[in-house]
């Protein structure tokens, strides 16, 4: 074992000046706030939307919605004409049977409320 060189060894490092020091932590500093300005923006982009349905209800326990769709829809023009359509429960009705119920149902249903011939109660 003498003077052989290992190939392990990495090469030596290069000794920088103090002008290439300075010169690269300028390039480290307006990397950093450059991020730094950039989260602020990505933060106020992100609009969080919270997506919910009709929650469970015991009266309807089979797979086939059709009946808890026909009767949240009943439920929302009950409580509009008792109270104030902008009211939370109203509200609650509005967006249960909008969830449920296929969007074709829903404007054939409200055609037959113009027109008169609506079955339902309310």
């Amino acid at each position: 074992m003498g003077n052989t060189v290992s190939h392990c060894e990495g090469a030596p490092e290069a000794v920088q000046t103090p002008e290439e020091e300075q010169a690269e932590q300028v390039e480290i500093l307006t990397e950093e706030e450059t991020v730094e300005e950039q989260e602020p923006e990505e933060e106020e982009a992100e609009a969080v939307v919270e997506v919910k349905s009709a929650p469970y209800d015991v009266r309807f326990p089979s797979t086939n919605q059709a009946r808890h769709c026909y009767t949240r829809y009943n439920e929302f023009y009950k409580c509009k004409g008792l109270k104030d359509e902008s009211d939370p429960e109203c509200e609650f009705y509005q967006k249960a049977y909008r969830s449920i119920c296929p969007n074709e149902w829903v404007e054939r249903w409200n055609e037959q409320r113009e027109a008169g011939t609506w079955p339902g109660k309310y």
